[in-house]
Order: C-alpha cells, then structure tokens, then sequence
C-alpha cells in the first residue's frame, strides 16, 4: 500500500502536465472547430503529420525550432485541405475525417520507409530535442517550482493558448462571429458573417495546434518518429474538448486529466503487480467513462430543456384561459 501511495508525487504531476500537453493544443483546435459549428474528427491525422513533418524537418534543416514551424504549416495546410472538401464539395465530415486518418497513418509509413529505410521507427543522433525551461525564482520555489517549471516552449505555448482562446472567443468581436456560427449558422450569415471563412478559419488553426501538438511528440519529448505515433490521442482530445463544454479552461483541465491519467498509469506499473495490458487500459478505461458522463450531461440537459418548454407552454395556456 505504502508503494501504491508513493506514485502521488510532484513526478506524477510533472510528467502528466508533458504528456496532456500534444492533447490540450489538439482539443483547443478541436473545440474552437466544435464552436464555429463543424466537427473536426480528424485531429488524429494532423498531429501524426505533425509528428512526421516536425522531425524530418528538423534533421534536414539542422534546427527543431523550424522543425515545429514547418510542422505547424503542413497541419495548418492539413487543415485548409479539409476545409476546403468540405465546403467545395460538401463531403460528409464522418467520412472525410476517417479517410484523412487512414490516409496520413499509411503515408507516414510508407514516406518513412523509401526516405530512411525504415518502416517502425525512426530517428538521428543529428536531431536535438526542444530544450526545457527554467523560470528564475520560480524554480526555486518549493512544489510549485516542480509543477510550473522545467518544461520546454511548447507546454508553455499550450497554456498561453488557453488563455489566448478564452480572450479570442468571449472578449473579442472575432469569436462572437465564431459562436454565432456555431449556434446558427443561417442566422449568422443573413446579418453579414462569412459563415464558410469562419469554419476555414477554425479548421485551419485547428490543424496548426493539432500538429504542434504532434511534433511536441516527436522533437519535444521523445526525439524519434514511430509508426502510429498519435496512438489514439487525437480522439482522446476530442473527448477532452467535449468534456471540457468546448471551453478552453475546461478544455484544458480536461486535457490535463487525461494525462495525468495517462502518467499514473505508466508510474503504478513499478509499485504493483497488476498485468501490465491491464494498467495500460486504464487511460482508456478514463476516457469511456468521460464519454459517459457527456452522454449523461446532454440527456440531462435535454431533459431539462424539454421540462422548461412543457411548463412554459403550460402557464402560456393558463394565461389564455385566464
């Protein structure tokens, strides 16, 4: 038990802030897409190409720096692209998302295989991961030195974001044209809101986070490329950004759950005999009981809306009886 009780360490928390880190910018991007109205299920595809791009143009540029810039363009063109097939040619969003995915997942393997030779993993002594931060003064305070500090650029950059799209969203003109979208597209557009740029405009940044959030992945943690690399994360961030309510705060809390999840779920392997196939389960295990509860949140809040409809229909009618 004693063993069990020592994976709740400042550690836990560290490595679960690194590990929510490529789902916070990927559910950021698939929130903002939920609010201008159109869902984004491809987030997987775009942090994979992330990954991909982010390492291979880091080791022929010389420089993981542009190595996270190119692959914030490739998802940001990722994401036009799927703008673009959407709006052009109206294709269904299901069927549009699942084709990306599969398509991206084999373009990877197969760009990996006739540019390195290799089909699994791949990496180079030459490619140097971002390096970590250390914030003066803060670093030296106890506790909240270990969870606010030690982190590369990019962990950052996900927290800036946070609080950049609560800004963008609820205090600027341009995110009230993205939640009128979202609410009402028609009603939107008759009052002179380009209805189609502002989702082209989600989607695109939508794949630029996605994609940072894959290249953190492969530059920023682990400094390697595998086959597969997002491993799912895409459609947890999806169930973080709909968990979260679309908000970025609750988003990123949401996020964060998942990787401390994820962290607890790699450090109790060391203090437990518990299978390890079992162990691994468990941030799935966490993700299927988040579905659930959103489940359960929209019922509930059907519920309720119909309730209010009922008992205002009621008192109007009581009204005109009276």
């Amino acid at each position: 038990m004693e063993g069990f009780f020592s994976v709740f360490t400042i550690e836990l928390v560290n490595s679960g802030i690194r590990l929510a880190t490529p789902l916070i910018l990927a559910a950021l991007g698939g929130a903002l897409c939920n609010k201008s109205g159109v869902l984004n299920l491809a987030l997987e595809s775009k942090m994979l190409m992330g990954a991909f791009v982010g390492i291979v143009a880091a080791y022929y540029l010389g420089n993981s720096y542009l190595g996270l810039l190119v692959a914030i363009l490739a998802g940001g063109l990722l994401g036009a692209l799927f703008a673009f097939l959407y709006h052009k040619y109206e294709v269904d969003l299901v069927i549009l998302a699942i084709a990306f995915n599969l398509i991206i997942l084999e373009l990877t393997v197969y760009m990996m295989r006739i540019m390195f030779g290799n089909v699994g993993s791949w990496s180079d002594p030459s490619i140097v991961r971002i390096p970590d931060i250390e914030i003066p003064l803060i670093k030296d305070i106890p506790v909240i030195g270990g969870i606010l500090s030690g982190y590369n650029i990019i962990v950052y950059f996900s927290w800036f974001m946070t609080i950049a799209m609560y800004i963008v969203l609820y205090k600027m003109k341009f995110g009230r044209h993205i939640r009128a979208v979202g609410e009402n597209k028609e009603a939107a557009e008759t009052v002179g809101i380009n209805a189609t740029l502002i989702q082209t405009m989600a989607l695109t940044i939508s794949g630029m986070l996605a994609a940072l959030g894959g290249a953190f992945l492969s530059i920023g943690h682990l400094k390697l490329f595998t086959r597969n690399m997002s491993n799912g994360r895409g459609w947890t961030a999806i169930a973080a950004a709909l968990f979260g309510a679309n908000h970025p705060i609750g988003t990123f809390l949401a996020s964060l759950f998942f990787g401390i999840t994820e962290a607890f779920s790699v450090r109790i392997q060391n203090v437990t005999d518990l299978p390890p196939n079992l162990i691994e389960l468990l941030p799935n295990f966490a993700t299927l009981i988040v579905l659930i509860s959103i489940a359960l949140r929209e019922k509930v809040r059907e519920t309720n809306a119909r309730r209010h409809f009922r008992a205002r229909l009621k008192a109007e009618e009581q009204q005109k009886a009276a």
